[in-house]
């Protein structure tokens, strides 16, 4: 707990209404306010956190922090950007920077997910207890909630990390995206470990080019951020991210590769991996995912923890990873979805299926409002492993639909004809279609969907479940 008078004082913060108050929680969103917290009221997407402060003051709200001077009748700090010290001020109010918590970050384009949820599974077959915050879900002991963002603001993370604590739990594992280390969305964090899986084209709509992106990813691999970094090293990206967090700390980063700190080759049997230490897992889930499964149990090895414990934590660890080529059912046609929506995703998850079965169909769609110049490129990319692709919406968001799906189709049509395409605008339509297309022995891809519960149209996100339309199309509800 802190008064107000210990934040301001700490922090450097104005402060209107004088009158001193109790802190023993921060909240960024009205909804999270529980009693004594300090609500920061900055500017969102749509809204000013203001316009809530009378809702965070029923709710129990004691102080609020604020780039915009108000009166209220609790005290009121004020700071030019809230948000720049939202973190700082949450380790400061719940302790977090001593929670004895061992912490686990990951970052990356494709595969962050995957990644910090084989971590938080090995780290439960090994016995210890871990929380998980990821774009999927956050779990603390055995209660799961849906996560609205990749990473949390900042305060609700801080607050995650002490429920954990408070839980008993040991360990706990983040996903980290590019937008919350340039929205500090991870400030007042340090990790123990922090992984990169790889970096390709996503998100250049805010970031501009890919030399940007990189930069905002690499600040999880300073000093400020990490303890201990292991850098998955696949092309030019991954190497300079590793120039880059060595030039930070030399000692303390470590590479995966060839000719590297550590390297890793998939057997029929499973992953070998060879180098500083050597270690087998005794699983193999396919081409994608081993390439995850490695980068988590190479961070596990750097934190301290034994071969021997994580190869057998991995024979009874959980490998299908929700919504990243999950099997629908064993009822024939096979219908798998996966969240991909990078070209290197669509191309990776592709190939993997279209070297496993004789016909792969794929269907196929965009988000709207975001990097618009990827979609040409996805459609290249499912052409290349495809049998026929059905092209249907996604995310429109506030774009017209039609424009996203005729962006995809032009990438596609540049190696293959209009009879290669079906266009279906329903998602739920295209894939039953596709059941209708595929021929004996063949597969669906189904990408884009993921874990996801619902889709965004025109500003509303409406409810939609991918594994309740796929198994619609199989006449399994």
């Amino acid at each position: 707990m802190r008064t107000t008078s210990e934040i301001a004082e700490a922090f450097s913060l104005g402060m209107l209404v004088s009158d001193q108050a109790d802190v023993t929680s921060v909240a960024i969103s009205s909804l999270d306010v529980v009693p004594g917290s300090l609500f920061i009221a900055v500017q969102g997407e749509k809204s000013h956190g203001i316009d809530f402060l009378s809702a965070a003051i029923a709710a129990g709200a004691s102080a609020v922090l604020s780039d915009r001077e108000v009166r209220a009748d609790v005290p009121v700090l004020l700071h030019p950007d809230p948000r720049s010290i939202a973190g700082a001020i949450s380790a400061f109010v719940m302790g977090t920077m001593n929670l004895g918590l061992q912490i686990f970050g990951v970052t990356g384009t494709n595969g962050k997910t995957s990644t910090v949820f084989y971590l938080h599974q090995l780290l439960l077959q090994m016995g210890v207890k871990a929380g998980l915050s990821s774009s999927a879900f956050t779990q603390i002991d055995n209660r799961r909630a849906d996560s609205a963002l990749t990473t949390p603001e900042a305060p609700r993370l801080h607050r995650l990390l002490s429920e954990m604590a408070d839980s008993g739990a040991q360990a706990a594992v983040v996903e980290v995206s590019a937008q919350a280390l340039v929205r500090h969305r991870v400030d007042g964090l340090v990790f123990d470990v922090t992984g990169f899986t790889n970096l390709t084209r996503d998100h250049l709509d805010e970031f501009g080019s890919m030399e940007n992106y990189l930069s905002a990813k690499a600040a999880l691999f300073t000093q400020k951020f990490s303890r201990r970094s292991v850098i998955n090293v696949e092309d030019r990206f991954g190497e300079q991210m590793l120039e880059l967090a060595r030039a930070q700390s030399p000692e303390q980063s470590v590479s995966i590769g060839h000719d590297k700190d550590y390297s890793f080759e998939q057997t029929p049997t499973g992953i070998k991996i060879t180098g500083k230490q050597e270690l087998f897992l005794a699983r193999n889930p396919g081409p994608l995912m081993s390439k995850n499964l490695a980068l988590a149990a190479i961070m596990l090895l750097e934190g301290g923890y034994g071969p021997k414990a994580i190869a057998a934590a991995a024979l009874a660890m959980e490998t299908v990873v929700p919504g990243r080529l999950d099997l629908v059912s064993d009822s024939e046609p096979h219908i798998y979805i996966d969240y991909a929506h990078t070209p290197q995703a669509v191309e990776l998850a592709a190939k993997e299926l279209g070297d496993k079965y004789p016909q792969l169909l794929v269907v196929l769609g965009a988000s709207g409002d975001r990097d618009a110049g990827k979609r040409i490129e996805m459609g290249r990319a499912a052409a290349k492993f495809a049998s026929h692709i059905v092209v249907t919406d996604q995310h429109p968001r506030g774009e017209d639909p039609a424009s996203i799906r005729a962006a995809l189709m032009n990438g596609i049509l540049e190696t293959r004809p209009e009879s290669f395409i079906s266009e279906i605008d329903d998602p739920a339509l295209a894939v039953s279609t596709a059941v209708d297309l595929v021929g004996v022995g063949g597969a669906i891809l189904w990408c884009g969907p993921g874990h996801l519960k619902y889709r965004e149209v025109m500003g509303k996100k409406l409810p939609f479940d991918a594994h309740l339309e796929a198994r619609k199309a199989l006449n399994l509800d």
